[in-house]
């Protein structure tokens, strides 16, 4: 698995199998399309406007883990 994120355009693209291509891409909604390959299974995820949609509130909840675990442990 690969993971490539381009900052230019907040494109998140995570490659599930490196080695093996798209038949089709299915948008799954405005921001995220499934690229599948010729036996139907899912080869690659691209999320469009990253930042927003998997970035940041993956950063925050990280984040509240962490307090929490700091709280624990003091």
């Amino acid at each position: 698995m690969k993971v490539l994120y381009d900052e230019e355009h907040d494109i998140l693209y995570i490659d599930l199998a490196p080695d093996r291509k798209a038949r089709e891409t299915k948008p799954l909604n405005d921001d995220i399309f499934i690229d599948v390959g010729e036996d139907g299974d899912i080869v690659g995820i691209e999320i469009w406007r990253a930042s927003e949609t998997i970035i940041e509130p993956l950063a925050r909840h990280i984040a509240e883990k962490a307090r929490k675990a700091l709280e624990l442990i003091k």
